[in-house]
């Protein structure tokens, strides 16, 4: 790599009749084979301060022309004083640099809180705190809108993959997360892929059980819930028969109109004759049988109505209005009873034809009426998570930015790794189809065109690629193939990018080029679908500064084979390392400018502070107090 003696100012690059030029790796082989200019690589804050005033100003120093304001735990991010955000606006727009924001990931934004599942108040005050985080992007930037991180889920649990073989899906469910609707609480699936019954066939007894698709799982739960509701109601249905089957009705046909609970009854009925007072009290016992029986009804009737389609729900207000009818005019005469018994045979009957199984008259499928009591978690999950999202970029819209999608702030959702919800791509970008069309909801009923709605929400909502998520698919038995199909999907909706490495193991955060994320393939594949170029991109690599204390920049730039020069041409970062003294570039700027030749010529770059890359003590920025920064 030629000579690497004390005198060479340069000692020459690769040449352009070498196969692979300026796509070799360089000597310490970071270089991950995609050239990226500097000035689009970013830093985020530590999680750990609430300074990021400090945090912004130490990337700063550092060259970088991008910074992520970093509110990673909501009670610590509440301690920003909102003075900070005025200061980083105009520091960062003092030096080019391009901020975005990540918001609190501690806040679910479906509304799940650990150990206490889901509720629509824990939603509402998840939607409620996150755009607090809108609003201080907002101040970062009053001419572009500015990209905001959030997570697609702040701990709810997702569908574990495994990689599917023979005529399997690529990605095949090897386990699933359930919620109960009615309580809100998550459980795991307790079944087995295999399933070994009386309908199993001969092969699949050989080949080791049925395989059960996960639907077919949760099906079978809700039917067993659902039979189960409707059995205890059959079942006080059939005690109330039985008592007023073996009731002389006869003998109370005089007192018809006396009222049951009324105290001049009893007297009424002390003096009357013995066989007479007895088919009264079967008649208070059978009363006691028909008021319990129409408790749960209306219980079971509630579930049907809330978790049931829309069809469902439709058969289910008639079936109200004929049970009204059928007990208008009764009260609590002897008479009503047997009319009020009659109405609710009639309305378990009728709740029973509703959600039983059908068949579909298009398809020839069975279509399950049962109300989905228990339900894949992400599916729910998306559906609120989708509702918050929808409505944040809304308001967003709407009251920050007066209705200009250029100037509002940008909602990137960023997937999750393998075990939390929506790791995939399908599963997040479901996640921002659902989002963008709950806001073109929002904007249509408040009297905005649905194609301006359309057009703005593809702005205003997209997705953050966490290239280090989407690796930890490798623990599951996953490839870099796998990854870089994942990364063509998503790129479409991609509007910022996490650079960070790792092992497939654990989300170790080291710089990119330390691990094996194919950072290349992602790129190229965000590249060739989406535009790269604009999508803002940081270096999330606290665990590298966490355990070796140096900062992951010119680690960054060597192994994105960032320009050393304005223009997209040679000497690139990665090579660097074969123009230095020993050491490498990083170790000091004398080993690639040395002292010797600027003294000599006049130059003294070694009189500059350290912060600007030379050997005078340190002087701090005008933000923490000293002024030569």
């Amino acid at each position: 790599m030629g000579d690497k003696s004390y005198e060479s100012f340069y000692n020459g690059g690769l040449s352009t009749f070498e196969p692979e030029y300026g796509f070799s790796k360089d000597a310490s082989g970071t270089f991950i084979g995609k050239h990226a200019f500097a000035s689009n690589l970013g830093f985020p804050g530590s999680t750990q301060t609430a300074n990021q005033l400090k945090e912004s100003v130490n990337a700063i120093k550092q060259g970088v022309k991008a910074f992520e304001v970093t509110m990673g735990v909501a009670d610590t991010a509440e301690q920003i004083p909102k003075q900070h955000f005025e200061e980083m606006r105009a520091l960062m727009k003092l030096t080019g640099v391009t901020p975005s924001v990540h918001a609190p990931f501690t806040i679910d934004p479906a509304g799940f809180e650990q150990q206490k599942g889901y509720s629509e108040e824990n939603r509402i005050d998840a939607e409620r705190r996150l755009f607090g985080t809108l609003e201080k992007a907002k101040q970062l930037s009053n001419e572009k809108g500015v990209t905001v991180v959030f997570h697609s889920s702040g701990g709810v649990p997702g569908t574990e993959y495994r990689p599917g073989v023979g005529d399997e899906e690529r990605f095949h469910t090897k386990k699933i997360f359930l919620m109960d609707q009615e309580t809100g609480q998550v459980v795991a699936d307790p079944k087995e892929e295999r399933d070994f019954s009386i309908q199993n066939t001969p092969q699949e007894f050989k080949d080791g059980g049925r395989l059960q698709k996960p639907l077919e799982r949760v099906g079978a739960i809700n039917e067993s819930k659902w039979r189960e509701k409707m059995t205890n109601l059959a079942n006080l249905k059939k005690m109330t028969n039985e008592v007023l089957g073996n009731t002389n009705m006869m003998l109370l046909a005089p007192y018809k109109d006396i009222n049951l609970h009324d105290e001049k009854a009893k007297e009424i009925m002390a003096s009357l004759p013995e066989p007479v007072q007895q088919t009264y009290h079967k008649l208070q016992e059978a009363d006691i049988f028909i008021h319990n029986t129409h408790l749960n009804f209306d219980s079971a009737f509630h579930t049907a109505y809330k978790y049931g389609n829309e069809d469902q729900q439709g058969k289910l207000k008639q079936l109200a209005a004929n049970f009204q009818e059928e007990m208008k005019g009764s009260g609590g005469t002897l008479d009503a009873v047997e009319r009020h018994r009659t109405a609710l045979s009639n309305a378990i009957q009728g709740l029973q034809g509703i959600t039983h199984a059908t068949i579909d008259p298009k398809t020839g499928e069975v279509v399950s009426g049962t109300p989905q009591l228990i339900t894949p978690v992400e599916d729910f999950a998306r559906g609120r998570a989708s509702e918050t999202f929808g409505n944040l970029a809304w308001r967003s819209y709407n009251e920050l930015a007066k209705r200009d999608a250029d100037k509002t702030p940008v909602i990137a959702v960023e997937n999750m790794f393998t075990g939390m919800a929506f790791p995939r791509a399908e599963d997040l970008k479901k996640l921002v189809i659902e989002s963008r069309d709950k806001f073109v909801k929002n904007a249509v009923q408040n009297g905005v065109d649905k194609q301006d709605a359309k057009e703005a929400a593809e702005k205003v909502i997209g997705v953050t690629w966490d290239v280090g998520h989407l690796n930890l698919l490798k623990k599951e038995g996953f490839t870099d193939e796998d990854i870089r199909k994942q990364s063509e999907i998503i790129a479409p909706y991609v509007k910022h990018v996490h650079l960070t490495d790792n092992f497939g193991y654990a989300d170790s955060h080291l710089a990119p080029g330390m691990g094996n994320v194919p950072i290349k393939k992602i790129l190229e594949e965000l590249e060739k679908k989406g535009d790269l170029a604009a999508m803002g991109k940081i270096v999330e690599a606290p665990g590298f500064v966490q355990h070796f204390q140096k900062s992951p920049h010119g680690w960054t730039m060597a192994a994105l084979g960032s320009p050393i020069y304005g223009a997209m041409m040679g000497p690139y970062w990665n090579q660097v390392t074969g123009m230095a003294q020993s050491g490498g570039y990083f170790g000091g700027p004398q080993a690639f400018l040395p002292e010797r030749h600027f003294s000599m010529y006049g130059s003294g770059f070694a009189g500059l502070p350290t912060e600007l890359g030379g050997q005078m003590p340190g002087n701090a920025s005008r933000s923490t107090g000293t002024p030569m920064a």
